[in-house]
């Protein structure tokens, strides 16, 4: 006979899960707006990060939409990417404010988006810390619940007897 079961997530159900879960969301967004930010005001100073800026937004998207799916799988993944971004938002600091200076184009703005790369960087941090402190959380815990059926019992607590 089948079990009327029902599985059920203890764990999302407290609010410290759902704050951190809307965090990781917040701080994901912030990380893919501030690289496509970059993105689109330096389309014509960068050389060959454009298509790498593009994939690290679509899979912050992807990420995004598995969060909200409860998905606790993506989050050490986006630590990982967070930390490979952070890598290149690291590296090139510095060679955006290299390019403030006179005989450059558009020097002005290779300060600014020198100032919004710093910020890229810290955002990854933070997207690194959020993401591992919701990991922790243990969203996957399920607990099977015993559904009553029509008749009132609940039909999983004991195994029916067996008849000779």
């Amino acid at each position: 006979m089948a079990r009327n079961v029902e599985l059920d997530y203890p764990n999302r159900d407290k609010a410290s899960s759902k704050v951190m879960r809307l965090v990781v969301i917040v701080v994901l967004i912030v990380s893919s707006v501030l690289i496509g930010i970059v993105s689109v005001r330096g389309w014509d100073l960068m050389q060959e990060a454009k298509t790498l800026n593009i994939a690290f937004i679509a899979i912050n998207v992807i990420f995004i939409v598995q969060v909200l799916r409860w998905s606790r799988g993506v989050l050490p993944m986006a630590a990982g990417i967070a930390a490979f971004i952070a890598i290149f938002s690291g590296v090139s600091i510095t060679s955006w404010y290299q390019r403030d200076a006179p005989g450059y184009a558009d020097a002005a703005l290779s300060a600014d988006l020198g100032f919004l790369t710093t910020l890229i960087f810290a955002a990854q941090i933070v997207v690194i810390v959020v993401t591992i402190t919701a990991f922790s959380q243990n969203w996957q815990e399920e607990v099977e619940r015993t559904v009553p059926d029509a008749s009132g019992s609940s039909r999983g607590g004991s195994p029916d007897p067996v008849t000779a």
